[in-house]
C-alpha cells in the first residue's frame, strides 16, 4: 500500500512538474468549464455580475463579501479555483520531489538507522530527525518555487484572462510599453530580492549552525 501511494505521489509530482502550465490551462478549460461545468471560466466573475461590486480593496473576493453579494462572491469562488490550482499544481509538485528526494537521503544516513535501533516510533524518526534536517533545503526550494509562481502567473492570466499582474505585463509588452515592462520587471526583482533576505533570516532560525 505504501508503494503504491509513494508511486502514485511520484506520477502527479512529474506530471505537475514537466507539464507546461498554460497547456494545463487550456485542457482544464475544455475539460471543466466547457463539459462539466462546475468551474468558470475566462476573467474574474462572470459577465451578468461584473461590475456589481465596487472595488475597495481590489480584491473581488474580499469586495464582495464585505459588499455582501454572495451571488458574485460564488461567482468570482468558481473563477479562482481553477487558475489557481493550475498555477499552484507546479510550484507544489516540484516541492514534492525535492522533499522527496531530501527524505531519502536523510533516512539513508546513520544516525536515523540509531533511531530505529532505539526504539523511537516511526512518525519521531521521521519528523524530528530527518525532516527537521531538510527544513533549510526546503526553504530554499519554497523560495524558488514561488519565483516559479510568477513566472507562471503571466501564462494563467493570459489562459484564463485574468486582469492581475501577469497580463498587465504581457500587454504592455504587446502594446511597446516599456515603462511598464521596466517597472514590471524591478518589481518582480524586488520581489526576489525580499524572499532570498527573508529566507536567510529563517535559516538563523532552523539551523543553529548559522547563528553567532
Amino acid at each position: 500500500k505504501g508503494r503504491t501511494v509513494d508511486h502514485i505521489i511520484r506520477v502527479i509530482s512529474l506530471f505537475g512538474y514537466s507539464t507546461p502550465v498554460f497547456w494545463v490551462g487550456m485542457i482544464g478549460l475544455i475539460i471543466f468549464y466547457a463539459w462539466l461545468n462546475v468551474v468558470g471560466g475566462s476573467g474574474r466573475v462572470d459577465l451578468a455580475y461584473d461590475g456589481f461590486v465596487d472595488p475597495v480593496t481590489g480584491m473581488l473576493l474580499i469586495d464582495s463579501a464585505l459588499a455582501r453579494d454572495w451571488d458574485v462572491f460564488q461567482s468570482a469562488i468558481k473563477h479562482i479555483v481553477l487558475p489557481a490550482f493550475i498555477l499552484g499544481l507546479n510550484a507544489v509538485s516540484f516541492i514534492t520531489r525535492m522533499t522527496r528526494s531530501f527524505m531519502l537521503e536523510q533516512l539513508s544516513q546513520e544516525y536515523i538507522l540509531t533511531a530505529q535501533v532505539k526504539g523511537l516510533p516511526k512518525h519521531v524518526v521521521i519528523w524530528r530527525h530527518a525532516f527537521r534536517n531538510i527544513l533549510v533545503q526546503l526553504l530554499t526550494i519554497i523560495t524558488l518555487s514561488y519565483g516559479s509562481l510568477l513566472e507562471g502567473a503571466v501564462l494563467i492570466e493570459t489562459v484564463f484572462a485574468w486582469p492581475g499582474f501577469g497580463q498587465y505585463l504581457t500587454s504592455s509588452l504587446l502594446l511597446g510599453d516599456m515603462n511598464a515592462v521596466v517597472a514590471s520587471v524591478l518589481l518582480i526583482g524586488l520581489i526576489f530580492i525580499s524572499m532570498n533576505l527573508l529566507t536567510d533570516l529563517l535559516y538563523q532560525v532552523f539551523d543553529p549552525r548559522t547563528r553567532k
